[in-house]
């Protein structure tokens, strides 16, 4: 059933609904950096990350690597989706999803997946604290999506330069109207928030938005919760480069960069 034609206004734990062929953003989609014209980099990573997922493949192949690149700005505007399949192996396979506003691709992710085999196991060592001993923290409007979004604080804060520790979950969002999101959704959706929260700069003094978001994947995150250890560094020449290691309650299982675009606000 389609949508009326007016906007939809605060919507509680949701994105994104779906009219026809098209995602329709909400208001919690918006961005921080650019206001209610343009739509975040972690909605726009979910939002692709969910029009990447393939039950079928899931069998047989793991996510690798997601990568995203955000041309522009998305707009805050109706977006439709294109999927073609770049490499179809029988080891590795590649696939670019692509968003469109008005016909004009604006963002784009290429998702590399592996075949699935029993290998040795040397996982990375980490000994963050558990979430349930950490307390809550001051954190962005936005990022809490409507109150779907839970923090703790291990260290660091979104509004202060340096690394930053935070566990995240999300407990009853959607991005996608009436669909739970999965585990790897989620990911990428946290995946945007590393430069958000292990900053270079004062976000009073200097728009951050980020240009990209790579996520390597060792293994697709377990349980409820997601740590980011997150910190970002500048030359001082307009742009800097975010490094951010994800966990969960067993480890770390991904590794991720973000391109940061810098300007005076």
């Amino acid at each position: 059933m389609s949508l009326p034609n007016a906007r939809p206004r605060l919507v509680p734990n949701v994105y994104f609904f779906r009219d026809g062929e098209k995602f329709v953003p909400t208001d919690l989609a918006r961005s921080p950096w650019h206001g209610d014209k343009w739509i975040a980099g972690g909605p726009t990573s979910c939002l692709l990350a969910s029009c990447a997922e393939d039950s079928d493949l899931n069998e047989r192949f793991a996510i690798a690597r997601f990568q995203l690149d955000i041309f522009g700005k998305v707009p805050n505007l109706p977006l439709s989706r294109s999927i073609k399949v770049l490499r179809d192996g029988a080891q590795t396979k590649l696939h670019c999803i692509s968003l469109l506003a008005n016909g004009e691709v604006v963002a784009q992710a290429h998702v590399l997946r592996v075949r699935r085999l029993t290998t040795p196991d040397f996982a990375m060592p980490s000994n963050y604290p558990k979430p349930e001993d950490m307390p809550s923290g001051k954190v962005p409007e936005l990022a809490q999506m409507g109150g779907s979004v839970t923090f703790r604080r291990v260290s660091g804060d979104p509004g202060v330069p340096g690394r930053a520790v935070w566990w995240m979950t999300m407990t009853d969002g959607e991005v996608i109207s009436g669909e739970t999101p999965s585990n790897f959704v989620k990911a990428c959706l946290f995946a945007d928030f590393g430069h958000g929260f292990g900053n270079a700069l004062r976000p009073t003094e200097w728009a951050m938005p980020n240009l990209d978001i790579t996520v390597q994947f060792m293994r697709m995150p377990v349980g409820d919760w997601f740590l980011l250890d997150a910190e970002t560094h500048t030359a001082g020449n307009g742009h800097g480069t975010a490094h951010t290691l994800f966990a969960d309650e067993k480890g770390v299982y991904a590794r991720g960069l973000q391109t940061v675009f810098i300007a005076p606000r």
